[in-house]
């Protein structure tokens, strides 16, 4: 998969260039050819085909404003805040969470961070003239960002993070491991999932020795064992009060 952006030393790295890939597969949603359908009714005539031709207007546009020096700084500054945010969460109230040797080890939705992510994104490119002109309104703006963010998620979660090679998460925070799997809310019918959490562990004066790095893992299995038993109205509690604002 060509991911928009890619993770390297600590930093989630974005440079304006994507791939055509996601968005052939969005303009055959029914969101995308709600964007579409209206740009082949205006083409009155394309000797490769009037649809062909909507998409790859779009296309262009999508790319130039990828490509736009103020988009790439707007997403780039967001992109390297995704790990960053996990520090805040582990502070809110309601996630689960133990000690593990004077260190607080935190359970972070994946739904939270990403719908951060979310807000703080749109925040940052809805005042780039770029972001606001693009022809495929809303629709094409928000499939933008939520690839965004589907592929600042995927490079971490490539990365792997363990107790042995964990990642820097904000200050005094770093993650220790991922689920992705794990469903912490019914999604709305148009959203995303976003299942599944980060584990974060608060970083003290301690070394991070080998002894404790198991005593990690060993909560991390237990954390996990003890989430399933977690009825539906428990999880719903527990993303009410641990989201902003709540």
């Amino acid at each position: 998969m060509g991911f928009w952006v890619r993770y390297s030393r600590g930093r989630v790295r974005y440079n304006g260039r994507i791939t055509r890939g996601p968005f052939i597969a969005w303009a055959d949603t029914p969101e995308g050819r709600t964007v579409v359908d209206p740009l082949v009714s205006r083409i009155r005539f394309s000797l490769v085909g009037r649809r062909h031709t909507a998409r790859r207007r779009l296309w262009r546009q999508l790319v130039a404003m990828a490509r736009d020096d103020a988009i790439v700084a707007a997403v780039q500054s967001e992109a390297q805040a995704y790990l960053e945010r996990l520090s805040s969460f582990a502070y809110a109230d309601g996630l689960p969470r133990v000690g593990v040797s004077l260190h607080r080890l935190v359970v972070v939705p994946r739904v939270l961070l990403n719908g951060a992510a979310f807000r703080g994104i749109l925040d940052k490119l809805s005042a780039c003239s770029a972001f606001a002109t693009l022809e495929g309104g809303d629709a094409l703006r928000d499939f933008f960002i939520l690839t965004l963010i589907e592929h600042v998620d995927g490079v971490v979660a490539a990365a792997r993070p363990t107790p042995k090679r964990p990642l820097p998460a904000g200050e005094s925070w770093m993650t220790v491991g991922m689920n992705s799997g794990f469903v912490w809310r019914i999604p709305l019918v148009k959203g995303p999932p976003w299942d599944g959490h980060h584990y974060v562990l608060e970083i003290t004066r301690d070394p991070l020795t080998r002894r404790l790095r198991n005593a990690v893992t060993l909560s991390v299995q237990r954390l996990e064992a003890s989430l399933t038993t977690l009825s539906r109205g428990a999880r719903q509690d527990i993303m009410r009060r641990a989201r902003p604002g709540a």
